[in-house]
């Protein structure tokens, strides 16, 4: 879809108030449209490049402010592409203020997604112990203490790269390609049921360990499969599937003038 008019100047056209935070992972890339604090649309990517899936939805509109998590490599042409759509173009990293002080030996090598996260999870909770459970393409668990203070974190397989693991490295194994509407067996009676049960309990069993070493801190729930493996869990959890983006929302909220 195209318009007879457009803006032609970033800097002076861009309406301000109006925001959009893009979270590139390793899997997909999603993008909100927020004004100031609000969300007002949510977009994901299904399987296209992050350069060619953003210019599709962002085309030639502008904004005030564009703040940019990517865990893929930096791609010069994507940056030079937000600088023109952006008066002020804001890619997170670890030399990012935020409201978190980083206990991280090599901050710049923390991940963007990971930062934003934790940014969002003080932000709603921002008096207490935060353990926040980020299951993407990795499973990332990320203790934050009530002094906001990013302790430290640990990484694990994600799902998906679990089910690729064994079929990789494997010869007789099939790679599975879970529907998320299936119900999950607790003992499998053929090699779909033993691998599927195998990874998803496997990851429960997993995550049941860490909530009960952890009991004295907010349990928070992120990332595509959450709500997958909240229903799984006994525990009551606290999914909150936008995390980043509330994360996002509050470092865009720093740089408006």
């Amino acid at each position: 879809m195209t318009t007879s008019c457009q803006p032609t100047n970033p800097i002076r056209s861009a309406h301000l108030g109006a925001r959009l935070l893009i979270d590139i992972g390793n899997s997909r890339c999603k993008v909100a449209f927020f004004n100031e604090l609000e969300m007002e649309q949510w977009l994901g990517s299904n399987g296209s490049a992050p350069l060619a899936f953003l210019r599709e939805v962002i085309g030639e509109r502008h904004f005030d402010i564009v703040v940019l998590s990517s865990v893929q490599r930096y791609d010069p042409n994507l940056v030079a592409y937000l600088e023109g759509r952006a008066r002020k173009l804001v890619v997170v990293d670890g030399d990012t203020p935020t409201m978190l002080r980083i206990n991280y030996q090599t901050s710049d090598r923390l991940g963007a997604d990971r930062l934003a996260a934790g940014v969002g999870a003080i932000t709603c909770f921002p008096r207490e112990d935060l353990l926040v459970i980020d299951f993407g393409t990795a499973i990332t668990f990320d203790y934050i203490s009530k002094e906001r203070e990013f302790v430290g974190g640990n990484i694990s397989l994600g799902m998906n790269m679990r089910f690729k693991a064994l079929h990789h490295f494997t010869q007789g194994l099939p790679l599975i390609e879970l529907e998320k509407e299936e119900e999950i067996p607790c003992w499998g009676i053929d090699t779909r049921g033993n691998i599927t049960a195998g990874v998803v309990r496997g990851i429960v069993q997993e995550i049941e360990g860490y909530i009960t070493k952890n009991q004295d801190k907010k349990i928070i729930f992120t990332g595509g499969d959450a709500i997958f493996f909240a229903k799984l869990l006994k525990t009551p959890i606290f999914v909150d599937c936008n995390l980043i983006f509330t994360g996002l929302s509050v470092i865009a909220q720093s740089y408006a003038e």
